[in-house]
C-alpha cells in the first residue's frame, strides 16, 4: 500500500537513489577548515575527515598507532573540533530559486552543531544515523554563505550525562578507557575496547539539495512467501515540494519480466520540506520462476541475485519506458491520493497482483534522515532524460546513481530512480523440543554420544535451579518450571536455522569495525577481509554490537558470496538510558538501518545487543544485581523498542535479544518473554565462551552448546606487522611494559605461559641479558603464541562440528572471534592489523571445510571422524598413515611410503551429518608399524571423495614438550611463478618436520592455500601463494623471497637461529640484509617522531614472571578439587573485562598524555560523588 507519512527524517536508502532535484551542490570535494576550540590549530581538508588523521597527515601529531601514540594524541580526544566550509551566493540563489531545500549529512561522529551564516539549524547526537533538515530560509543570496559542523568531544559530554541522568548507570571498563559509551550513540570500541581515540569527526557525505517536484528519495523491502509466490512489498520514499505534486511510480524485475506502475498524487498545503511520503507496492512472484539465494559452506545452490529498478516519473515529464517526447498525461482514474484516502473512498485498482492504496503512518521521526550509513555511495545530480535501463547494467544492479563534480551545482532532470538487488530465501529459527529436532536433523541416522555429558549451573542473579524466568509487559516476573515439559520454554531446545527449508550448519566469525576511522574504510579495504572469510570456507559473520553498521559494500559483497550476515543492533557490554529521548534516538537509528539492508539476502538475523544479557552473571558487577528489576526493566524497554523497529520494516526478520542468550519463552508482537537464568546453560539458546586456564587442546573443556556466538583465545600480530608499531630493540621482550601496553586484557602474560608451557618446551630465561638474543627468544614466543592458537581453536571448531550429529547437543553454529583487527595489538583475530594470515586463519579454513576428516584422541583411543556439509551422501576413501621420527627423505622408497600407510578403506559419508567412521586403540595403530612409539610418530588421516576437496588431519600423540626433535632440515626447494598473481612453492624436508610455516619478506605479500602443517619427508609439500598486492614483479622474485621454519626452530634454545627479530630467515635479501633484521630494526619506512623509549624489564621483574605462572598453576590445580556445587562466575567478552566503576567513586581518569595539545584543552569532568544506589527506580509502562 502507499502511505503518507509526515516526517522529519528521510530514511535509509536515498543515498542509494538517482534523486533528480532541481539543484544539488556537493560540499564533499570543497577545501573545509578544520579548526580547534580556541583555534590554535587551522588545517585544510576535505570530507569524510577525522581530526585525529588530518592532524596526522599534516605532521601535528605522529602515527597514533606506533608505540604509545595513543595516549600522545589523546588530547585530541578532548577538543571542540570546527569543520567550515563556504559556498557562493550563486549557488545559494538556484538552491534557493526551487520550493524546497534541504541540508543532508550523511554521518556525524557525534555530538555536532550544525550552522548556516552562523544560525543554527541542527544538532546531532547520534553516528549511526543521517540527518536532513529545511534550510531554505538560512541561505543567503547575496554574499558567500558558510556552513559550520562543530563537535562536542564525546568525552565530555558522555560523562556528563552519566552524572546527570536520574540514577547511576554504571559504564563497562578495559584498560585505557575513558568516558562513558554507554550514554553516546557512537561505537563503543573507539572508547577502549581497542585503542581510546573516542574520535571525533564526519564519516558521510554533506549535500544541499532543492526540489519543486516530487522526488524518488529510496526504498526498502519486506519479503514473505507461502508456498506459492515470494510476497515482495517495495515502500518508495519520497520527498515533495509543498505544492504537492502527481506521478507514475514504476518498479520493475527485468530478468523476470515483471513490471507493475500506478500513479501517486501528494497532496499540497506541507509546511515542512523534509516531510517524507512512503507509497508501498506489493507484488506476488511465483516461486517456481525465480532461483533461490543460498548461502555458502556445502552445495546447496547459488547466490542468485535479482535486479530491481524503482523509478519515479512526475507528471509531464518522460523517463524509462516512455519515448523521448511523450510525456505521459495525467490518469486521473487511478490515481488514490492522501485525501480520497482520508474521506474514505475506494480505491480503483491497477495492475493485476498489485495491491496499491493509501495510508497515513501515525506519530513523526525525531529526526531527517537520508541514504545508506557512511554516505560513500551517495551521489546526487545531473541524470539522464529517456531510455530504459537494461537489466544487468550498473554493476550487475547494485547500488547506482548518477553524479556531480564536488561543489559544482547540478541542474537534474526530472525522473529519478532507485536500483536494488533481491536474493529469494527463506530463513527460520527452529526452537524445538531435542526429540522433534534430532528428527528433523538426523532423520534415519544414529548419532553418537561421549563419556562426559555438560553440567547444568546455576545463576549467580536467579538462583532457583530448575525454575525459568520471565519479565511480563507489567514488569512482573513470571516463575516456569523447567522440570516441566508441559510449561512452554520448560524443555530443552534445538538452536538452529533454516534457509530455504534446509537447516544449514553455520561456520563463521565475529567481525570489528575495518578500522579505527571510518574515513579510512575503504572498498578495497572491505574486500580483502571478506575474500579471506571466503577462502577460509565461512558462511556466517556476526557484525558485533559494540562497533558499527558496515559500509554498503561489505553487504553487496556477503550477498555475492553467500556469507550469511547476524546483525547485532549496536548497543555492547554496559546497560543503556531509557528515558524518552534516548529510546526515539535508537528508534530511527534502527529504522534506518533496517530500511538500508532490508534489500540484502545475506541478512541472516537481527539482534538486540552485545553480552547484556551476560553482563548480570559478571562476577564484580554487584551494582546491576543488586538493583536487578532496575536494569531489567529498563533492558526490556529498550530491547522491545529494537524488535518492533525491525518487525516494522519488515515483519517476516528474525529478532534474537541478545548475544548470548537463553531465548524466549514467547516471542509475539503481543508478549515478548526472555528466558532469564544462567546464560551459559547449554539447554538453550546460544553462548559465549572464554576459559583461558583450561587446556584448550582438550575438546572437554568446550560446553556442548547449541550455538557458539563467540569463543576465543589470543595471539600476537604476526612478527613483520607487530615490527612494524614498535622498536624491536627497545620493546620486544616477555612482560616488557610495550607489549602489555599492547594487549587489553590484564595480566595475561601468565596466562600465555601457563597454556604454552602444557605443550611446548619454553626456555628457563626469556629475556636473557643479550639484546639480540632476547629479540629472537621473543620472536619464538609470538611463533608459539600462534601456534597454540591455532592448535586451540582447530580442538574447538573440530568438536562444535561433529556435535550437529550428538543427540543431546545438536550444536548448529559457531563463529570463533575475531576475524579481523582494528591495530598492532594482542587479539583474538586470525587476520592480524596488515591483513597477514595467521596459523590460526589456516586452522580454520581447514576446519571449516564443506568435508573435514578429524582424528580425535579420546585417551587411549583414536576417533575418526568425517563431517559433512554436503546435501547428499557421497563414498569416501580414507587412509591413515604413521610417520616415524626416524624416516628421512634420503631413504623414502615405495616400501617405506608403503609401511607409512597403516590403513586404507571406504566408508559413506551421510550429507549433512558428523559420522564416527572408524575408533582405533592407541596402541593397536602404534602397533602396525614396527618401531612407531606415541613420542616418535605422528598420525595422519586424509579422506578424498568426488566433488569435494580433499582432506587431512594430522595427530601428535603426545604434547609436543615430550617429543625430542632431529632437526628436520625443511627448506624451500623451488618458488615459480605461475600466474601473475601467484606462486607456485615446494617445501621439502630431510626428516619430519613439525608445524611447518612457509611466509614471504618484503615487498611481497598475500597467503598460501595451506600453512602451520606437519611435513612428511616421504610426501613434499607443494604450495600456493596469492599475492595481496596484484601482480607479482619479477624482480620480486629471488633466493630468499620465501622462507620456511618449523617447531625445531623455535623448541632448541641453545641453537636458535641467527636470522633476525621479524622474518626469522636465515636467507639474505637484495640489500644484504635479512627480512628479520629489517623488521626487528624497525627500518620498515614508518619512522614519525617517537616518544621517549620503553624502559626494559629488569631480569628481577621477569622472574616474577615465573612466579605468577606459578601461581597460575597452582589455582589451575586446585579448581580441579573444588565441588561441582560451587557456584562459578560467568565469563565476560574477553576484549571488555567487566570492570564497573561503583556509586559515589571517581572514574578512572586516563594518563596524562605524554605530548602536550599545541594549546590549553578543556579539562575532562568527573562523576560527582553523589551519584549513589538510592537513585530513583524507573519502573517499565
Amino acid at each position: 500500500m502507499v502511505r503518507g507519512l509526515l516526517l522529519c527524517s528521510l530514511l535509509a536508502s536515498l543515498l542509494s537513489a538517482t534523486v533528480k532535484a532541481e539543484a544539488v551542490l556537493s560540499l564533499d570535494g570543497l577545501p573545509w577548515a578544520l579548526t580547534n576550540g580556541n583555534g590554535s590549530i587551522s588545517l585544510k581538508t576535505t570530507i569524510p575527515a577525522y581530526p585525529l588523521e588530518v592532524l596526522r597527515s599534516n605532521g601535528v601529531i605522529g602515527d597514533p598507532l606506533y608505540r604509545y601514540g595513543e595516549q600522545d594524541s589523546r588530547w585530541v580526544a578532548y577538543e571542540v573540533w570546527n569543520f567550515t566550509v563556504t559556498f557562493s551566493a550563486e549557488d545559494a540563489a538556484k538552491l534557493a530559486a526551487q520550493e524546497q531545500a534541504v541540508l543532508f549529512l550523511g554521518g556525524v561522529d557525534t555530538f555536532g552543531t550544525v550552522s548556516i551564516n552562523g544560525q543554527t539549524v541542527l544538532q546531532t547526537n547520534n553516528f549511526h544515523r543521517h540527518w536532513t533538515v529545511p534550510v531554505k530560509s538560512f541561505l543567503d543570496t547575496t554574499g558567500p554563505n558558510t556552513l559550520t559542523i562543530s563537535i562536542a568531544p564525546a568525552y565530555n559530554t558522555t560523562l556528563a550525562a552519566q552524572a546527570e541522568y536520574p540514577y547511576f548507570i554504571p559504564t563497562l571498563y578495559n584498560t585505557g578507557s575513558i568516558g562513558a559509551y554507554n550514554f553516546a550513540r557512537k561505537p563503543a570500541f573507539d572508547f577502549g575496547w581497542g585503542p581510546a581515540f573516542a574520535a571525533s569527526g564526519i564519516h558521510g557525505s554533506v549535500k544541499l539539495m532543492s526540489f519543486s517536484k516530487p522526488t524518488l528519495a529510496g526504498a526498502y523491502l519486506a519479503q514473505t512467501h507461502d508456498d506459492e509466490f515470494f510476497n515482495l512489498k517495495v515502500t518508495s520514499q519520497f520527498l515533495t515540494p509543498e505544492s504537492g505534486g502527481y506521478g507514475t511510480l514504476r518498479i520493475a524485475l527485468h530478468e523476470l519480466n515483471i513490471t507493475v506502475e500506478q500513479e501517486v498524487e501528494f497532496l499540497a498545503g506541507r509546511r515542512n520540506s523534509a516531510d517524507l511520503f512512503e507509497a508501498a507496492t506489493n507484488i506476488q512472484v511465483p516461486r517456481a520462476d525465480v532461483e533461490l539465494w543460498w548461502p555458502a559452506g556445502g552445495n546447496y545452490g547459488n547466490h542468485t541475485l535479482y535486479n530491481v529498478t524503482v523509478e519515479f516519473e512526475p507528471l509531464g515529464s518522460w523517463c524509462g519506458s516512455l519515448a523521448p517526447g511523450q510525456p505521459r498525461a495525467r490518469k486521473s482514474s487511478t490515481g488514490y491520493s492522501f485525501l480520497d484516502q482520508l474521506l474514505g473512498l475506494p480505491y480503483a485498482g491497477a495492475a493485476t497482483g498489485v495491491d496499491f492504496n493509501l495510508d497515513i503512518q501515525d506519530g513523526l521521526r525525531a529526526s531527517l534522515n537520508v541514504g545508506d550509513l557512511f554516505g560513500f555511495n551517495f551521489q546526487l545530480g545531473q541524470g539522464t532524460n529517456g531510455g530504459q535501463v537494461a537489466a544487468g547494467s550498473n554493476n550487475a544492479g547494485a547500488d547506482s546513481s548518477s553524479s556531480s563534480s564536488a561543489g559544482a551545482l547540478a541542474n537534474s532532470a526530472e525522473c529519478s530512480h532507485v536500483k536494488k538487488r533481491i536474493g529469494f530465501r527463506t530463513v527460520e529459527l527452529v526452537t524445538d523440543p531435542l526429540d522433534k529436532a534430532v528428527k528433523d536433523l538426523f532423520g534415519d541416522k544414529p548419532g553418537f554420544n561421549f563419556s562426559e555429558n555438560p553440567k547444568i549451573i546455576d545463576s549467580i542473579l536467579f538462583k532457583q535451579e530448575g525454575w525459568q524466568w520471565a519479565l511480563s509487559e507489567t514488569g512482573q516476573w513470571k516463575r516456569f518450571e523447567g522440570n516441566d515439559s508441559s510449561v512452554p520454554g520448560a524443555v530443552q531446545e534445538s538452536y538452529y536455522f533454516k534457509v530455504n527449508g534446509l537447516p544449514i550448519y553455520f561456520k563463521g566469525a565475529n567481525v570489528i569495525p575495518l578500522s579505527v576511522l571510518p574515513s579510512n574504510v575503504t572498498a578495497e579495504l572491505t574486500h580483502s577481509i571478506l575474500q579471506a572469510a571466503v577462502e577460509s570456507n565461512q558462511n556466517l559473520l556476526r557484525v558485533w554490537g559494540g562497533g558499527l553498521y558496515h559500509t554498503q559494500e561489505f553487504y553487496d559483497f556477503c550477498d555475492e558470496h553467500g556469507i550469511m550476515v547476524w546483525q547485532d543492533a549496536m548497543f555492547g557490554g554496559s546497560h543503556y538510558p531509557r528515558n524518552e529521548e534516548w529510546l526515539a534516538n535508537i528508534e530511527e537509528e534502527v529504522t534506518q538501518q533496517a530500511e538500508r539492508l532490508s534489500w540484502h539476502p545475506s541478512i541472516l538475523t537481527w539482534c538486540g545487543n552485545n553480552e547484556l544479557e551476560l553482563s548480570y552473571e559478571w562476577g564484580n558487577n554487584t551494582f546491576i544485581r543488586s538493583n536487578g528489576n532496575m536494569f531489567v526493566n529498563d533492558y526490556m524497554a529498550n530491547i522491545r523498542l529494537l524488535r518492533r523497529a525491525v518487525k516494522k520494516v519488515n515483519p517476516s526478520s528474525i529478532f534474537i535479544s541478545s548475544s548470548p542468550t537463553k531465548g524466549t519463552i514467547v516471542d509475539t508482537d503481543e508478549e515478548y518473554l526472555l528466558r532469564w537464568g544462567y546464560i551459559g546453560d547449554t539447554r538453550y539458546g546460544s553462548v559465549h565462551h572464554y576459559d583461558y586456564m583450561s587446556d584448550c587442546e582438550n575438546f572437554r573443556s568446550y560446553p556442548t552448546s547449541k550455538f557458539v556466538t563467540e569463543f576465543g583465545w589470543q595471539s600476537y600480530p604476526m612478527p613483520e606487522t607487530y615490527a612494524g608499531a614498535m622498536q624491536p630493540e627497545e620493546d620486544w621482550g616477555v612482560g616488557n611494559p610495550m607489549n602489555e601496553f599492547r594487549n587489553r586484557r590484564t595480566d595475561v602474560t601468565p596466562q600465555f605461559l601457563y597454556q604454552y608451557g602444557l605443550h611446548f618446551k619454553l626456555p628457563q630465561d626469556w629475556n636473557p641479558e643479550d639484546p639480540q638474543e632476547r629479540m629472537k627468544r621473543f620472536r619464538s614466543y609470538l611463533w608459539i603464541g600462534h601456534m597454540q592458537h591455532a592448535r586451540c581453536y582447530e580442538t574447538s571448531l573440530n568438536f562444535w562440528r561433529r556435535l550437529r550429529s550428538h543427540s543431546t547437543s545438536l550444536t548448529m553454529g559457531v563463529m570463533y572471534w575475531q576475524l579481523n583487527d582494528i591495530w598492532q595489538g594482542a587479539s583474538w583475530s586470525s587476520l592480524d592489523y596488515a591483513g597477514r594470515w595467521k596459523p590460526v586463519h589456516y586452522a580454520v579454513k581447514r576446519a571449516y571445510a564443506p568435508m573435514v576428516i578429524q582424528a580425535i584422541l579420546d585417551q587411549s583411543t583414536v576417533d575418526i571422524f568425517i563431517v559433512s556439509d554436503q546435501i547428499n551422501t557421497t563414498d569416501a576413501s580414507v587412509q591413515l598413515t604413521l610417520v616415524s621420527l626416524n624416516d628421512t627423505a634420503s631413504t623414502c622408497s615405495a616400501d617405506t611410503v608403503k609401511s607409512q600407510r597403516i590403513v586404507n578403506f571406504k566408508v559413506p559419508v551421510p550429507g549433512m551429518f558428523a559420522s564416527k567412521v572408524q575408533s582405533f586403540e592407541v596402541a593397536d595403530l602404534l602397533a602396525m608399524r614396527p618401531g612407531c612409539t606415541a613420542t616418535t610418530c605422528f598420525l595422519t588421516a586424509t579422506a578424498t571423495a568426488e566433488g569435494v576437496a580433499p582432506t587431512e588431519a594430522q595427530l601428535w600423540l603426545v604434547p609436543f614438550k615430550a617429543i625430542e626433535f632431529p632437526d628436520p632440515e625443511v627448506r624451500i626447494a623451488s618458488a615459480e611463478q605461475v600466474t601473475p598473481g601467484t606462486v607456485s612453492i615446494t617445501v621439502t624436508a630431510e626428516r619430519p618436520a613439525a608445524l611447518v610455516m612457509v611466509s614471504e619478506v618484503a615487498p611481497l605479500s598475500g597467503h598460501y592455500n595451506d600453512n602451520a602443517f606437519s611435513i612428511n619427508p616421504c610426501e613434499p609439500r607443494v604450495l600456493s601463494f596469492t599475492s595481496h598486492k596484484g601482480e607479482i614483479q619479477p624482480a620480486d622474485l629471488k633466493d630468499g623471497s620465501f622462507y620456511v621454519e618449523s617447531l625445531f626452530d623455535h623448541s632448541s634454545w641453545s641453537e636458535l637461529p641467527v636470522s633476525g627479530a621479524a622474518a626469522g630467515s636465515p636467507t639474505a635479501a637484495a640489500d644484504g640484509t635479512t627480512g628479520a633484521t629489517a623488521a626487528a630494526t624497525g627500518t620498515t619506512g614508518n619512522t614519525p617522531d617517537q616518544p621517549a623509549a620503553a624502559v626494559p624489564v629488569s631480569p628481577e621483574q621477569y622472574q616474577s614472571i615465573a612466579h605468577m605462572v606459578a601461581e597460575v598453576e597452582r589455582e589451575e590445580h586446585s579448581a580441579e578439587e573444588h565441588s561441582a556445587e560451587e557456584l562459578p562466575t560467568a565469563d565476560g567478552h574477553p576484549a571488555e573485562q567487566p570492570v564497573f566503576v561503583a556509586p559515589g567513586e571517581a572514574l578512572q581518569q586516563p594518563a596524562a598524555p605524554a605530548a602536550a595539545a599545541p594549546a590549553a584543552v578543556e579539562e575532562p569532568s568527573e562523576v560527582p560523588a553523589d551519584a549513589t544506589e538510592e537513585a530513583p527506580v524507573k519502573q517499565e509502562a
